[in-house]
């Protein structure tokens, strides 16, 4: 375990950059760079399984960009208060 400045332990998690990503895992890589500009550290800890990566975006894509309810801005607020609230240090 890798140890952050604060004393917590931090498990670390491989990632696949896109440069090694190939397959499925490319394919979803390339639709959330063409669809959102960048591929985010959330998604790119699934990596090592692409099922999970490709089905999260497709989750995140419905909950976020949902054209009902809350505003993008909304959304991202209550994210953050449910991230803060869960003492998440992503």
């Amino acid at each position: 375990k890798a140890k952050i400045k604060r004393g917590v332990n931090m498990s670390y998690v491989r990632t696949i950059p896109y440069h090694e990503a190939h397959g499925e895992l490319k394919a979803t890589y390339d639709q959330m760079l063409q669809e959102r500009g960048l591929v985010t550290n959330v998604q790119a800890v699934s990596g090592i399984r692409p099922h999970l990566v490709k089905t999260l975006y497709s989750h995140i894509k419905s909950v976020m960009g949902s054209e009902f309810g809350l505003t993008p801005a909304e959304r991202e607020m209550i994210a953050t208060v449910v991230s803060v609230v869960n003492k998440c240090q992503y």
